[in-house]
């Protein structure tokens, strides 16, 4: 079992001084559920290579009230952690996390989200970006109709990314998305049936 000592977020590494001071969090995995007797959890991953999570000292986890065992009663609750050991099984990851030692521990993970600063992102390939740079963006069609802006970028396994809009599901797929301007913090877009979320 996990001790109450082992739970406190200074007994893990904390980030670098900088990072701390002026890093941009971006979500990086979401936790959906404990596997298995020996204490792993299975991790939604929202980035390529979620491998990349061993080579940091640590990742924050936080509950938000909603979801979470531990964020009962509580806003948010955030925990610095070391991701020991992880491994792919069926479109999900499977994490092993510092001092988690069982079922009962992992239990308390469903929900809760995991974050790293954008400076500890490794680099992306030719046409990739990150939800934390698309979110907050503008929409448009190319006859120049509003969709909106970006809230909520969905990763598939085994499929295309979908971009989320208050009005529009927008398959980032080259034959809808023309083109994304991060100058302009605009994306721009064909506009086909089946975009908007009145149309489904």
């Amino acid at each position: 079992m996990m001790t109450d000592e082992a739970r406190r977020r200074e007994d893990y590494p904390a980030p670098d001084a900088q990072n701390a001071a002026t890093g941009q969090l971006v979500l990086v995995g979401e936790i959906t559920s404990a596997f298995g007797i020996r204490g792993e959890v299975k991790m939604l991953p929202l980035i390529d290579e979620p491998k990349h999570l061993l080579k940091l000292p640590s990742v924050l986890f936080r509950w938000r009230k909603k979801g979470g065992a531990i964020a009962e009663g509580a806003g948010v609750v955030e925990r610095r952690l070391k991701v020991s050991s992880l491994r792919r099984h069926q479109g999900a990851a499977l994490l092993t996390v510092e001092g988690v030692a069982d079922r009962n521990d992992a239990e308390t993970f469903p929900g809760a989200e995991i974050f790293i600063y954008r400076s500890e992102l490794p680099p992306l390939g030719e046409d990739t970006y990150y939800e934390a740079d698309l979110v907050g963006m503008a929409v448009a069609t190319e006859n120049g109709k509003s969709l909106g802006t970006i809230v909520r970028v969905h990763f598939i396994p085994n499929a295309n990314d979908v971009y989320e809009t208050e009005t529009a599901m927008i398959p980032a797929i080259g034959d809808v998305v023309v083109r994304v301007d991060f100058v302009a913090k605009q994306v721009l877009v064909r506009d086909i049936p089946g975009l908007r979320k009145d149309d489904l």
